[in-house]
């Protein structure tokens, strides 16, 4: 790089991120739910193959859109492409360097049971034509791209041929359109994989709590049926991806062993065995791993008390240890490159940083700022985010982010707690709009990451085991109760807030501990267990992990979920709590907190209630996002004012 680049680098570091990071100075404007409610200028951004183009969602009059920039600083362009009404953007890819391949998912309805489903569409930027990938009849997942030609020519596609089918793998030819099938659906093969020539060389089959491999080294030979093993497991070790390298019968697992933590493996396809172990973090699971064009692994990427990643390759240590020096407490990644590693798209975050895009030219040793994510945070205060530990009653070591009010002091706060979704999903540090706006209000913010919380190894997850409103919950109080006994809280002073689980958390804390907390509130929450379970407990669950995620969530079978639903227990809710809802939320739907509300109207409790229409598990409209918000601090300065 040389130090001409870091000049550059750091000159364009500074002019990008000291508009939105954190300012000492008391001149520094608080941020309002606006600017909080905001959402990201662009999300989801690859660059081309050439290096020339990016591709990213954003927003076009509110509604969302793929859009095509220059990557070059100078004369960059926009260019909007329109997607169908009622999709969603699931990812964006490059089909060479002028066609954009697009997974749009929206819900349909089989015999009154509604699910969602994906398809790709390919967008020409030559000919503005739009076109969907694969067979017109297809089933659930349409978007399963198992390789992209480098040179843009064509793709594989795992689909259903029809709903009732398995997936066979399709090759489509982006010039024309016409999909050839090229690999014949086998009874029992859900996933098919392809290495990076494009040749698919395997698949796997389940049945009945059993999983086998289909191999076969190179394309025209016969698959080989491997051995009949325990559903994802092979010689005890529980295995989460495949990933080929061509030419090779050896490839890589990520991997991990009986109540063990996941890393990185040798896998021996031809024998079906798992090979030497090459990375494996002494603390905590990695997420994901790193394959160059060649199929080697380049590196993996894990999340301790902060996201990290460890590179093998020297070139790419070189290069993460000169950002990381440029920007120090940043999280910087490389996030997409050309096909010739010459073009970068970097994103350079933190806690209290939104995050900016930069391109780098590796040719002319050249760094510019391509994209700020929240340009209205410019010059506004945000408070950093720690990582903290505390124990538990039973005297587990817990992980939690505390994130602390700017120029508010550091004894007798007020509280709000912020239990993580899933359950079984984790917190990690880095930039919450949700937690600026609390801490921009005087509040503390805990985030606790609970028993059953992924990342952390199987054998803390498997301590979430039936712990949903018993353990897990316990977490959550002993985190306010160790807050408390540092004196950084005052106990009087305690509210809870979260989405998803953390609402069904939050419900719950305003049933089963009225002493500890003063409010509650709930977006998108589970008020009634054994319903949410027959919905689709899917949506509760870690696949990584296992797969029988209802009794996982139950626990003993005898045990009566009832007792710990909110909607069964409503009778004991004396706490106010605020509850929210998207009306079209396909996750947990939005009879939920509707069903809540109405019975506490019967029952005269204090409570608000509001849905935003057209929205699912999230916001996409920063009007409602916004509007939310808002309604957070009304509610708390009602109900937990965070005034001395």
């Amino acid at each position: 790089m040389g130090r001409k680049l870091f000049r550059r680098w750091a000159l364009a570091c500074v002019m990008a991120l000291a508009s939105v990071a954190t300012a000492s100075g008391q001149e520094a404007a608080v941020p309002s739910a606006a600017d909080l409610g905001a959402l990201p200028a662009i999300r989801k951004p690859v660059i081309a193959p050439d290096g020339k183009l990016i591709a990213a969602e954003g927003l076009v009059r509110g509604k969302a859109t793929v859009l095509i920039f220059g990557a070059a600083a100078a004369g960059r362009t926009i260019q909007p492409i329109a997607i169908p009404d009622r999709h969603r953007i699931e990812w964006i890819r490059w089909a060479g360097t002028r066609r954009v391949l697009v997974s749009l998912s929206t819900m349909t309805k089989l015999e009154d049971i509604e699910f969602r489903m994906t398809r790709v569409a390919v967008l020409d930027l030559d000919t503005g034509k739009q076109t969907f990938l694969g067979p017109r009849e297809q089933g659930f997942d349409g978007d399963d791209i198992i390789h992209v030609d480098p040179d843009g020519r064509f793709v594989l596609v795992s689909a259903q041929p029809s709903l009732f089918q398995w997936p066979a793998v399709y090759r489509v030819d982006l010039a024309t359109g016409r999909d050839t099938k090229i690999v014949e659906a086998k009874d029992d093969v859900w996933n098919w994989f392809a290495d990076s020539a494009g040749v698919v060389r395997a698949g796997i089959a389940a049945r009945n709590g059993r999983s086998w491999l289909f191999y076969r080294d190179a394309d025209g030979a016969e698959f080989r049926r491997g051995k009949m093993r325990e559903l994802g497991v092979v010689d005890g070790v529980t295995i989460d991806s495949l990933s080929l390298v061509p030419g090779s019968s050896l490839g890589y697992a990520v991997a991990a062993p009986a109540r063990g933590r996941f890393g990185l493996y040798r896998y021996d396809f031809a024998k079906d065995e798992l090979g030497e172990r090459i990375y494996e973090n002494p603390n905590v699971d990695i997420e994901d791993a790193d394959f160059g064009p060649d199929g080697q692994a380049r590196g993996v990427f894990y999340d301790d008390d902060k996201p990290e990643v460890t590179w093998f390759v020297p070139e790419m240590q070189k290069l993460q240890a000169r950002l990381d020096r440029a920007v120090p407490g940043n999280l910087n990644r490389v996030v997409s490159s050309s096909r010739d590693k010459m073009q970068l798209l970097i994103r350079s975050s933190a806690s209290n940083d939104p995050g900016t895009f930069f391109v780098y030219d590796r040719t002319t040793a050249r760094m510019d700022a391509f994209a700020v994510l929240y340009p209205g945070l410019a010059g506004k205060r945000l408070a950093p985010m720690e990582p903290v530990r505390y124990k538990a009653r039973d005297g587990l070591e817990l992980r939690a982010y505390l994130t602390m009010p700017p120029g508010r002091g550091d004894s007798n706060l007020p509280l709000v707690i912020m239990p993580h979704g899933g359950p079984f999903a984790r917190d990690s540090w880095g930039y919450d709009s949700w937690v600026q706006y609390l801490a921009a209000k005087g509040y503390v913010v805990l985030q606790p990451n609970f028993r059953g919380s992924i990342g952390f190894g199987t054998a803390f997850v498997e301590k979430g085991v039936g712990q949903w409103g018993r353990g897990m919950q316990d977490d959550i109080d002993d985190g306010v109760k160790w807050l408390v006994a540092t004196g950084k809280v005052d106990p009087r002073r305690v509210c809870i807030m979260g989405a998803s689980f953390g609402g069904y958390a939050a419900m719950w804390a305003a049933v089963r501990n009225p002493e500890l907390y003063r409010c509650a509130i709930s977006f998108a929450g589970v008020s009634d267990v054994a319903s949410m379970l027959r919905y689709d407990g899917q949506a509760m669950s870690a696949p990584r992990y296992f797969r029988d995620w209802r009794a996982r969530v139950q626990g003993d079978k005898g045990f009566e979920l009832d007792t710990v639903s909110p909607l069964k227990q409503v009778e004991r809710m004396s706490v106010p709590i605020l509850l929210a809802h998207g009306e079209e939320d396909d996750n947990v739907p939005l009879y939920q907190s509707r069903r809540l509300h109405e019975a506490l109207l019967k029952l005269k409790r204090p409570h608000e209630y509001v849905v935003y229409p057209k929205e699912g598990h999230g916001f996409s409209d920063p009007v409602h996002s916004t509007d939310f918000l808002t309604r957070v601090g009304a509610f708390l300065d009602k109900h937990n004012p965070a005034g001395p």
